[in-house]
């Protein structure tokens, strides 16, 4: 229900800014305050909207209108100004409490770059001659060569369930003969209105073979996969809590229509072996009719005998995720003995493990996570890592479904050296991102990494399957749509003493 009042709340404040906007934007007010500053005019607005809006808002791209062209802009103005005023555009999850992140400011307006906004559309939304404008491209800076990987076949995307959103794997073949480090990758989409993010693994030894079997059973098109590359060593895995990776695919990149930052940073590189294959994730969302897509990613590479440069290794942080039903609703469903039964019928008996796996990796019990939540609007989990070892923490993301509410992964928690490495305090499962720190973050033995998730499993926040809401359920840790994941992702080095 809370959830719902603030949606509601949002809802209202978006109609009396677009209503208001739609006033401002044909100028009918006759009774504005006369003012020295001049009124801005498209030319004004135009290098902010091509700076940080129209990486996403141009003609094919996967916003729902462009801005690329003055009337265009003016068309869509009362709009332009109820989000940007709101702060929900440009998306950029991470909250204030959040530690700078290389690139933040190409994706974050200023509060003057919004006051121009503002009053640009409040003076009428003024284009004088118009024009037209391009998204600034950032250059890579990156050392290597660059290598273009595509997948063997078009895929054509379709949303599973009767939604607007298709997950879908892709081979790629690098054909390395011998081990490089990737040191920027940049994802070129094919039907740019429907790529919205794409994730790059490692997929090598088992991985890889199960990859290629994979492709090879779909003909080239790939396979449906959720919140990971869709492999059987990509779960955490109990005989595998001692690595920092559990046993998944080393995360290569990540990418999002206007992404601030694909070169990794400086001085570093992630490695890929020779003989490896690369997984690429694509998350399309079709809120544009969908054509076949065969988009390609571009690594750019260099050979790791004297590169001089930092390898990154992926460290994961996964916490268990129990969600009871809320008080007062009566169903089999709401049995965690039949949640476990399910994973086992949709990914077999070591997906089932899993749950149990978290809770002793994180030193936890079920006595931990009380069953009766209330309505269910708040549960929550967290699961405490001991650095082992010298680390310098360069990137960090966070993974939860579509029940997530807010995640957040610190250093230290607790104790006068906690550092916030990243919260995102309003989880929106289609803008998910990876964040490189603008100044790295040192730890080392003693120290702790914590990751903490908030979800809402009340009857109002249930997932929507072919167009209908479905029934509380007792949730836990899974791969599929309507299951859960609270897992943080870290990016690191090993440092010397």
């Amino acid at each position: 229900m809370r959830r719902n009042r603030r949606r509601a709340a949002v809802a209202a404040a978006i109609a009396v800014f677009a209503a208001v906007g739609a006033l401002a934007a044909r100028g009918t007010s006759s009774t504005a305050t006369p003012t020295k500053q001049a009124v801005p005019t498209w030319n004004d607005v135009a290098p902010i909207f091509a700076a940080k809006c129209a990486g996403c808002h141009m003609t094919g791209g996967i916003a729902p209108f462009s801005i690329t062209s003055a009337g265009s802009a003016r068309a869509h103005a009362a709009a332009i100004l109820t989000m940007t005023q709101l702060g929900v555009m440009p998306p950029w999850p991470p909250g204030p409490d959040s530690p700078p992140y290389i690139g933040s400011e190409r994706r974050i307006l200023t509060p003057a770059e919004r006051k121009t906004i503002a009053r640009w559309v409040q003076g009428g939304a003024e284009i004088g001659k118009g024009g037209t404008i391009n998204p600034v491209r950032s250059r890579s800076l990156a050392p290597g060569t660059d290598l273009s990987l595509e997948p063997a076949q078009h895929y054509s995307p379709h949303a599973a369930g009767g939604g607007l959103d298709d997950y879908h794997c892709f081979l790629l073949e690098p054909h390395l003969k011998q081990d490089v480090f990737v040191t920027s990758a940049q994802i070129k989409p094919g039907e740019a209105a429907l790529v919205h993010h794409v994730i790059l693994f490692e997929a090598a030894g088992s991985n890889a073979d199960e990859a290629r079997s994979l492709n090879k059973a779909s003909g080239g098109k790939g396979w449906t996969c959720f919140g990971g590359p869709g492999l059987d060593d990509a779960h955490p895995d109990v005989s595998a809590a001692s690595s920092d990776r559990l046993g998944a695919p080393q995360w290569i990149s990540a990418w999002v229509p206007g992404r601030t930052a694909t070169d990794l940073p400086r001085g570093t590189g992630v490695l890929l072996h020779a003989g490896a294959a690369v997984v690429m994730q694509v998350h399309y969302n079709l809120i544009h009719p969908a054509h076949p897509d065969k988009s390609r990613a571009v690594l750019r590479v260099l050979p790791t005998k004297r590169s001089g440069l930092t390898p990154l290794d992926t460290v994961l942080l996964p916490a268990p995720v129990e969600l009871p039903c809320p008080q007062g609703t009566h169903s089999p469903a709401c049995s965690r003995d039949q949640a476990i039964a399910d994973e086992t019928r949709k990914y077999g008996r070591d997906a089932a493990l899993i749950p149990y796996g978290l809770l002793f990796l994180c030193g936890k019990t079920l006595a931990d996570y009380p069953q009766n939540v209330g309505d269910g609007h708040d549960v929550r989990t967290s699961c405490d890592k001991a650095v082992t070892r010298p680390l310098r923490i360069y990137g960090v993301a966070g993974h939860m479904h579509l029940r997530g509410v807010d995640i957040k992964i610190e250093l230290d928690p607790g104790t006068s050296r906690a550092k916030t490495l990243l919260h995102i305090p309003h989880w929106h499962f289609h803008w998910q991102d990876a964040y490189y720190l603008r100044t790295p973050i040192d730890a080392g033995p003693g120290d702790t990494i914590r990751v903490t998730c908030r979800f809402d499993n009340s009857l109002g926040a249930q997932p929507i399957l072919h167009g209908k809401q479905l029934p509380p359920r007792y949730v836990v840790w899974g791969e599929g749509t309507t299951d859960e994941m609270c897992l943080g992702l870290l990016q690191v080095a090993t440092r010397s003493r």
